[in-house]
């Protein structure tokens, strides 16, 4: 199926107040940035092809099959937006956008890998697995939870004060030569010497990113239509002739 294609039936199931509301060819025209004309056009095409009815006068609605299609191409939209959302840190709206391009060239094989890795907890996902290790340790970009402070008394006041402490979560910004470690904890910096920076360990991968996991939950409506199965609707017709509208 080509581009063009998806695009008219994902708009066509984004737009809809309904499942059965029509969907006016001005306002479809308008998001896939193209003439209604030309929307009428592609419209009366794909109603041949039994993906699309239309009603005169009220507009276009998904045929089952067509329906199928939209969704098929929806779920992997929602695979890509949480993907990058969770793994690469990328703001959802951002996410979006760039899901709507990665969607149309998502192979089948592509699909079932997005899946079984997303299936599993993202807790555990992002978690490395190994045993915390002392900031001199680190490198730059390492992020993690502080594991555990053991400092002199004082020592360990000062730090907590500045947000270093047990179970906060922190990022190493640099490590000098000597040792000394600039952190990142608690959107502010906190630089350490060598000495005191060894007494801090942290569990590296294990970090809850706020942000990120506020990001999670914003795109976790689409998780009932990611573990659902890809429907299969197999179109032969040739699309060659179809011209492909402006990127939304």
């Amino acid at each position: 199926m080509s581009e063009s294609v998806e695009m008219y039936l994902v708009m066509t199931a984004l737009l809809r107040s309904a499942p059965d509301q029509p969907v006016p060819l001005s306002l479809l025209a308008n998001k896939l940035g193209v003439s209604q004309v030309s929307a009428n056009e592609m419209c009366h095409r794909l109603e041949e092809r039994g993906l699309l009815a239309y009603q005169p006068y009220k507009g276009v609605t998904l045929t089952p099959d067509g329906e199928e299609w939209a969704q098929r191409i929806l779920s992997r939209r929602r695979l890509w937006v949480i993907f990058l959302v969770e793994n690469l840190g990328i703001d959802p709206e951002e996410a979006d956008m760039l899901a709507c391009q990665l969607e149309h060239i998502t192979s089948e094989r592509l699909v079932a890998a997005l899946k079984s890795f997303l299936e599993s907890d993202p807790e555990t996902r992002t978690s490395v697995n190994r045993a915390p290790q002392p900031l001199t340790a680190c490198t730059a970009g390492m992020r993690g939870v502080i594991a555990a402070v053991d400092a002199e008394p004082a020592a360990a006041a000062f730090l907590a004060q500045q947000g270093v402490a047990p179970g906060a979560d922190a990022g190493v910004l640099a490590v000098g030569g000597d040792g000394a470690v600039l952190l990142h904890v608690n959107d502010h910096q906190v630089a350490l010497a060598s000495s005191l920076a060894g007494r801090i360990t942290l569990a590296v991968g294990s970090a809850t990113h706020t942000a990120r996991h506020a990001a999670w939950r914003r795109c976790s409506a689409f998780w009932s239509c990611v573990r659902g199965e890809t429907p299969t609707c197999p179109i032969d017709a040739d699309e060659s002739e179809v011209a492909t509208p402006g990127r939304r």
